[in-house]
């Protein structure tokens, strides 16, 4: 029996990267008998990366008793998959094919050999801050299986960025003449910003925007029916009674909410609810 130590020299037998077991022709190399057994015969599992299977003489002898051939082999066979690195323009053309149009810079990656098969970075695998970060990817193998591997990497993209180009106030809405498109680099997947001036111009701001700032949606509410120190309608029912007068928002609103609104002839304030543009009303004595 010849020691493992001399199949590492040798070599052991390559099966295929597309099967989870090790089929006849696999085997037929070093068995050259098992000419006679179909391609596709399955004659074992197939080994996990890095680990060879090794058939020693008595399975290769219940083998061929198994598929009734001769002559048994004299020695034992080795057989694994084929391990090989990676490198640098391989996993950066992996990369290319899930964002074609970003800068992508490979600072590092993993040294581990592989298994032979597709390689692959989703984009739910990138994970990185202004200074970059890494993406985890991996090899595609047998017909299930995937061998983790990580790169270290800066990925920018040329984006549409909608930028104030004046101050914002809080509460107020947004101009399409206070803004700006630009093209900025930055973090692929980022959905927090505003693409385009449409999408901000007529909403109302959150918060205040410093002038040069690009604009995040989160700073952004829907267009108020009514807005602070416009004059409504104000709309009384009490009872079989009904009265209307104009009266001063104190708050800005949407229909259904209930503001804080001014008399300015009694300079008496009350809570009315918002019915539409420019019209409250109040059950009751206001």
């Amino acid at each position: 029996m010849i020691p493992l130590a001399s199949f590492a020299l040798a070599g052991c037998l390559a099966i295929g990267g597309g099967s989870d077991y090790i089929q006849a022709e696999d085997l037929k190399p070093a068995f050259p008998a098992l000419a006679e057994v179909p391609d596709g015969t399955v004659v074992g599992p197939a080994p996990a990366p890095g680990a060879p299977h090794i058939f020693h003489i008595p399975e290769l002898a219940r083998m061929a008793a198994r598929f009734q051939v001769t002559p048994v082999p004299e020695r034992e066979i080795c057989l694994e998959r084929p391990l090989v690195p990676l490198d640098r323009a391989r996993i950066w053309e992996a990369m290319h094919r899930q964002l074609p149009d970003a800068r992508i810079e490979v600072a590092d990656f993993s040294r581990q050999p592989a298994p032979r098969g597709p390689l692959e970075f989703p984009l739910t695998g990138l994970r990185q801050g202004p200074a970059g970060g890494y993406w985890n990817g991996f090899v595609a193998y047998g017909s299930n299986h995937r061998f983790a591997v990580w790169a270290k990497v800066k990925v920018l993209v040329t984006v549409p960025r909608v930028v104030a180009s004046a101050d914002l106030k809080a509460g107020q809405p947004i101009e399409a003449a206070q803004l700006r498109l630009e093209m900025r680099d930055d973090l692929p997947g980022l959905d927090a910003y505003a693409a385009s001036v449409e999408a901000v111009a007529g909403r109302v701001a959150r918060r205040s925007i410093a002038a040069g700032a690009a604009i995040q949606k989160q700073w952004l509410d829907a267009p108020k029916d009514i807005l602070y120190g416009e004059t409504v309608r104000v709309e009384v029912t009490n009872g079989a009674a009904r009265l209307e007068f104009e009266a001063q928002a104190q708050a800005s609103g949407s229909i259904g909410q209930t503001i804080p609104v001014l008399n300015p002839v009694s300079r008496k304030r009350f809570r009315a609810r918002v019915e539409g543009k420019g019209k409250v009303s109040v059950r009751g004595t206001p």
